[in-house]
């Protein structure tokens, strides 16, 4: 008798070495079956802070025959992959009166008015929440049902920091339910993985005993193989030889299924003396490797189908940093609100986000799915709450876009609009998930994104 297999089995051996199983006809409702499967969708924000240099951040040129600026030169590889949206505005938060930055962050993602009532420093509200749902949990309560995570949300330095609620946190399940990231990779690795842990120790002794990976999963192999059709037996069989290879090669980036690591990420929070907010304090040293740690899980929790919305929040609206890797020693906020003076220094962390993002891509286009890679079926959003931060600008926000949503999204774009409210782009992304919508977050603004889709 044939069964029906949920998408998230995986082939258990010994050690705790667990291998995901490719798609199969049998992951798919008996209704649906002899029709084409397709790899699912998922959704990924990657944010950062503090606004752009425009000039150097925007590109020149048309739809299609656009030139990236200098910030993005980094994404000139995967330019046929990315959308490059300018002219949207968070004009929700002009709504209402309040400190800036708690404005920009709680409406970059949420488009709706935000809640609290009592004031404290520079105007902060210190008891403020997000009006409602973020964009990537209104998706996530679409689509996140049928894995081990509904969403995952990752930080870097998003928690070091003694600023008040409404600045630190982007995402948010409704009112009073803001949804706090993880910044530490071993945590991160724990919630995914946590069931599949092996000691170094124990996985010797399996390398000793069986001489494949395979060899410890076979007999389950073997008892799923009984159950399937000649189709998806010809898979498996095909996924067999891919294992093997990918053994040899030990290498998780070069193939569709999912080894889980045997540890966590080695990487650990060092810090330096340094000047924040104009009083001696203590900077993260090692932001960049925590960050390549974080991007490197967020590839896996969707490689290995585990959450198919994740989150990566670098640092905070009001962003402490000093990015000390960039030979700099000036607070990013703080060097934000005179852009005359640091232009140089903050087109610089403008081009190494971008740079980071680039290594998201290389990542997410090593793992071939369906009949293209991780990145085709994925829509990566990267936001900045803020456009211009000298004047706390919310209107011509720099909004970037990769992967194709599962061909949805015709790519390779740079897209120019005019006052557009960006409330009308989240109920574009709704559509791409199914979730059919003509709005999002406050009413005052319906629609959808004309000439995205």
């Amino acid at each position: 008798m044939r069964r029906r297999l949920d998408r998230r089995t995986l082939l258990r051996g010994a050690g705790g070495i667990a291998i995901a199983l490719p798609f199969l006809e049998a992951m798919t409702p008996r209704q649906a079956r002899g029709q084409a499967t397709s790899p699912p969708l998922r959704f990924g924000i990657f944010f950062s802070s503090c606004g752009v240099i425009e000039s150097n951040w925007l590109p020149t040129g048309g739809e299609t025959d656009f030139t990236l600026g200098p910030s993005l030169a980094a994404l000139e590889p995967y330019k046929s992959d990315i959308v490059v949206l300018h002219g949207l505005d968070a004009e929700t938060s002009y709504m209402q009166t309040a400190n800036e930055h708690d404005l920009a962050m709680a409406h970059m993602l949420t488009a709706m008015r935000m809640r609290g009532n009592q004031v404290g420093r520079a105007g902060h509200i210190v008891d403020g929440t997000a009006g409602g749902p973020s964009i990537d949990q209104a998706i996530a309560a679409a689509i996140g049902g049928e894995t081990k995570l509904r969403s995952l949300e990752l930080g870097v330095a998003s928690t070091i920091t003694d600023l008040e609620p409404l600045v630190i946190r982007m995402s948010y399940g409704g009112p009073g339910d803001p949804r706090t990231p993880m910044d530490e990779p071993q945590q991160v690795f724990a919630r995914l993985f946590g069931d599949g842990q092996s000691s170094e120790d124990e996985i010797q002794r399996l390398h000793r005993q069986r001489r494949s990976v395979l060899d410890a999963v076979l007999a389950e192999f073997d008892s799923v193989n009984a159950t399937l059709g000649y189709d998806d037996r010809q898979k498996l069989e095909l996924h067999a030889t891919a294992i093997r290879d990918i053994e040899n090669q030990l290498e998780l980036g070069d193939t569709s299924i999912c080894e889980v690591p045997s540890a966590p990420p080695e990487v650990t929070a060092e810090v330096f003396d340094c000047v924040r907010d104009e009083r001696p304090g203590k900077c993260l040293a090692s932001y960049p490797e925590i960050g390549k740690a974080q991007m490197d899980l967020m590839v896996l929790a969707f490689a290995c189908d585990l959450s198919r919305v994740v989150s990566l929040q670098w640092s905070t609206a009001e962003s402490t940093i000093v990015h000390s890797q960039l030979d700099l020693s000036g607070e990013h906020h703080l060097m934000s609100h005179d852009i005359n003076t640091n232009s140089g220094s903050l087109t610089r962390i403008n081009t190494w986000y971008a740079e980071q993002f680039a290594y998201l891509l290389t990542e997410l286009k090593k793992i071939p799915e369906g009949d293209g890679t991780l990145l085709d079926n994925l829509l990566m959003f990267w936001p900045n709450e803020l456009s211009q931060g000298e004047i706390h600008s919310r209107r011509g926000l720099p909004y970037l876009l990769a992967g194709s949503a599962g061909g949805q999204l015709a790519t390779g774009r740079f897209l120019q609009y005019q006052r557009t409210p960006h409330n009308q782009l989240y109920a574009s992304f709704l559509n791409l998930f199914g979730v059919p919508a003509d709005g999002f977050g406050e009413a005052d603004f319906p629609g959808t994104l004309a000439g995205l889709v």
